[in-house]
């Protein structure tokens, strides 16, 4: 018989598709807000660190039934790279819209990729179907 803890997501994996799905959201007001003031290049600029998020958020549909760890990895990756590119950003960054952009992408991020490098979570993507 299985364990039912076996099949309930972790809190830490329930955490980070909030977080996920709060960034993306957060994301798609950030890019109708700015993009009116925005040339086409500077939309781009907008547009692709979101675009990753927008991706990670999309892996995290997957994590509640047959996710492996795969699933996981390819989310921190991905969002290491966000990270990077925010990073860069908030230093570089010559109006406050850009920096409260860059922000947003951090404040979410950094905890997207810790709870995923928890115990728990690495159980979760690890477990037997």
């Amino acid at each position: 018989m299985s364990d039912v803890r076996e099949s309930v997501m972790p809190t830490e994996v329930r955490a980070v598709r909030l977080l996920l799905f709060g960034l993306a959201f957060l994301g798609l007001v950030v890019v109708l807000v700015l993009s009116e003031e925005l040339t086409s290049y500077g939309l781009g600029e907008l547009v692709a660190p979101w675009t990753l998020v927008w991706v990670c958020a999309l892996l995290a549909l997957r994590y509640d039934g047959g996710a492996r760890g795969g699933v996981r990895i390819t989310t921190i990756v991905v969002m290491v790279f966000v990270l990077v590119g925010s990073f860069n950003q908030v230093f570089d960054a010559t109006a406050p819209a850009e920096f409260v952009d860059a922000a947003l992408r951090i404040a979410a991020g950094v905890p997207v990729v810790v709870l995923l490098f928890l115990p728990e979570a690495t159980a979760w993507f690890d477990r037997e179907n």
